[in-house]
């Protein structure tokens, strides 16, 4: 395990296939996450924030309780969930050989589409969220996985 290949990725054997993880701009990650973050800063905030709010089943002392007991442990495991999300698509538009935008933004609405809009179900299925809730945490997901999408492919 952990055979080096020439070129800049590194290949792992596990029986008679390889996982290959690829070399990946450090600065586009790093851009593609803080843009994700800043989109979920907009949609959770002035666009869509007391919406998502109150379909969360959420008042305004909810609200006030969480800003009060801080709220830094939080956000640093979403930038931390984010930095692992943006990465492993990284992997995917590198093996795909996507380097335009296009290319970026359609693999982040197929990765969005196979991955993202089938686990969000579950909050709807089993959690009892609002069908509302829904479209809103899907929405952002798409505008994000697109936006990173394009931005890795670019700049990756």
């Amino acid at each position: 395990m952990g055979q080096s290949c020439a070129g800049n990725s590194a290949h792992f054997e596990g029986g008679d296939s390889y996982m290959m993880l690829e070399s990946v701009n450090i600065y586009s990650i790093l851009l593609a996450t803080v843009a994700s973050i800043a989109i979920g800063f907009i949609w959770y905030g002035p666009l869509l924030g007391k919406v998502w709010a109150k379909e969360q089943g959420w008042s305004d002392d909810d609200m006030n309780k969480q800003k009060e007991n801080g709220m830094g442990k939080s956000y640093g495991i979403m930038t931390a969930g984010t930095l692992l999300t943006v990465f492993i698509l990284a992997q995917f538009l590198k093996f795909a050989g996507a380097v335009t935008l296009w290319d970026g933004a359609t693999i982040g609405f197929w990765a969005w589409l196979g991955f993202t809009v089938p686990l969000l179900l579950n909050s709807v299925l089993w959690e009892g969220k609002s069908w509302r809730l829904y479209r809103i945490n899907a929405g952002y997901q798409l505008v994000t996985m697109v936006v990173v999408g394009a931005i890795i492919a670019m700049w990756g």
